[in-house]
């Protein structure tokens, strides 16, 4: 049997769920305004008349081109860093999806237990610990799919945001 220190509350399990959720959440807002400042850049290169001096269209073309190049990059960035929270994540699932069934395995053997039980008395404390441990399999369970839900909606939205950015330049 682990030690309790090392045994995450429901709070705690919940907490981090919404953590990862919120960070992931934050990732893409910035993954969204990096991707309208690409289109943007992409919009008034496209809008220029470009009728000055040769030098002078060759120096605007290569600074918006510049600015393109270099939003990209920062797109990249943070693109990468969600993925990397996307990843911390799936790991936690995981590790939710391992209390989960554990707490499983547990609920079978207090059904077993209670089996080869005749006292009704401790038959009635058996039953209590079933239910508990079954709201417990019921409450990972819920937090398996917030962590599955949250990473499925911040693959979806940073997918949207690389289609955006990975369009054709000029």
């Amino acid at each position: 049997m682990q030690k309790r220190g090392d045994i995450q509350t429901r709070s705690e399990i919940t907490e981090r769920v919404e953590k990862n959720r919120e960070d992931m959440r934050e990732k893409e807002e910035k993954l969204d305004k990096i991707a309208s400042d690409v289109e943007t850049v992409r919009q008034t290169l496209e809008s220029l008349d470009f009728r000055g001096t040769a030098e002078g269209i060759d120096e605007v073309e290569q600074a918006i081109e510049g600015a393109e190049d270099i939003t990209t990059e920062v797109f990249d960035r943070e693109d990468e860093e969600l993925e990397g929270k996307q990843q911390d994540t799936e790991e936690y699932q995981g590790e939710i999806q391992e209390k989960s069934d554990s707490s499983e395995s547990d609920l079978g053997k207090l059904s077993d237990a209670s089996g080869r039980i005749d006292t009704q008395e401790t038959i009635s404390e058996l039953v209590k610990a079933n239910e508990a441990a079954l709201r417990d399999v019921e409450f990972l369970a819920e937090q398996i799919e917030r962590a599955r839900e949250a990473r499925e909606e911040s693959r979806r939205v940073q997918e949207e945001h690389r289609a955006r950015v990975r369009s054709e330049r000029r």
